[in-house]
């Protein structure tokens, strides 16, 4: 007789409906069930069937105290909910982080990535040889009401154990256009590390 692993429900709660869109496609591909809603102010508990759903996942223009109050609704029904904050209005890094939050038992946090600024690059250390997998998101373009973004996978290979530097390259560091209305919006980059069934997702950028 055999068994299957009980497929995964997520509920991403954001601004862009576009975003949102990419971000249920990317996440049927990794094989979770998935919704999305931009309308954050509406009865979400009503809406949807939270007392079935694994994880939560808002949006960064979800405003905080708004945050709170769907943490406590929805934690009152689930109390086994997780709730994930995003990084950013990426469609494919809040794949990324809904993967990294379902496996945070596969992270090893004594050898976790870190990102050096003084060369912009990705330090890396192997206790034995595994596959990784590196993937750089920044945004493009910060113009209302969606906004753009790009990705770059700077590697992906078996790497023996030991230490790794993977360079970031310069041009994920310029600022994304911006609105009239949002001048001053910071510059975002982010990354992905993969490694076997670990992931780890962080900022690269600061905020300015």
């Amino acid at each position: 007789m055999t068994t299957s692993t009980p497929q995964r429900s997520v509920l991403v709660i954001g601004a862009s409906q576009r975003v949102l869109d990419d971000a249920v496609a990317a996440l049927h591909d990794l094989g979770y069930t998935a919704q999305a809603t931009n309308d954050f102010f509406s009865d979400i508990t009503g809406r949807f069937d939270v007392a079935h759903i694994d994880l939560v996942s808002l949006g960064t223009q979800v405003p905080a105290d708004r945050q709170a109050e769907l943490k406590e609704q929805i934690g009152a029904i689930n109390p086994r909910v997780i709730f994930l904050n995003s990084l950013g209005g990426i469609p494919g890094l809040i794949a990324s982080q809904v993967q990294e939050a379902f496996s945070a038992d596969r992270k090893d946090p004594a050898n976790a990535p870190a990102y050096a600024p003084g060369d912009r690059s990705i330090r890396l250390t192997l206790a034995a040889p595994a596959a990784v997998k590196v993937t750089i998101w920044w945004r493009t373009s910060i113009v209302p009401p969606t906004p753009k973004s790009d990705s770059l996978v700077l590697l992906d290979d078996r790497l023996p154990s030991g230490d790794h530097t993977i360079s970031v390259p310069d041009h994920v560091f310029l600022p994304p256009r911006r609105s009239a209305e949002s001048p001053d919006l910071p510059l975002a980059v982010f990354a992905t590390v993969q490694v076997e069934a670990a992931t780890y997702n962080f900022s690269i950028a600061p905020a300015r």
